[in-house]
Parts: C-alpha cells; structure tokens; sequence
C-alpha cells in the first residue's frame, strides 16, 4: 500500500491501521520492518514529525533514506520523484 493521502482510505482500511497499532504495542515486534525501505520528505517545519517516523522506523528494523527538505521545492511532480 502507498499511502500518499487519508483521504483515499475507507474507514475500513483505518480502522485497520489503528488494529495494527494496537498489536504492535502489545507485542514485541522489534524486527517487523526488517528488510523494509522507507523514503521520507518532511519541510523543514516538521522536525519533530520527521524525527517521529525515523525513530519509530529504525525500533521497527527498518531503514530510512531522508530527502533533504529543499527536495519538495523543485518543479517535478512529488509522484514522479517517488517513482
């Protein structure tokens, strides 16, 4: 799933999410995103978001490659950079 809006889930799918949440709270799973690759933009405003998801990604196993906040100030589609 590429989530690039809450508007393009049904209340189904975020109810979903939140179930998720609740597992992952209840039980240990440090390694769920082992493998997993996430591409993060954040603006420069959103510090605390960004070091929210980078944290909450790496406990996961994951990594994270950050694009650099001037990133979403070039002319290309956002969709196409993430392409």
């Amino acid at each position: 799933m590429n989530l690039l809006s809450i508007n393009n889930l049904s209340e189904f799918q975020i109810a979903e999410i939140f179930d998720l949440t609740d597992k992952l709270k209840l039980h240990n799973y440090a390694n769920v995103l082992n493998g997993k690759t996430f591409i993060l933009f954040f603006p420069e405003s959103s510090i605390r978001t960004r070091i929210t998801f980078e944290k909450a990604i790496k406990d996961f196993g994951g990594e994270c490659i950050l694009f650099p906040p001037e990133t979403l100030d070039k002319r290309e589609q956002l969709r196409d950079v993430i392409q």
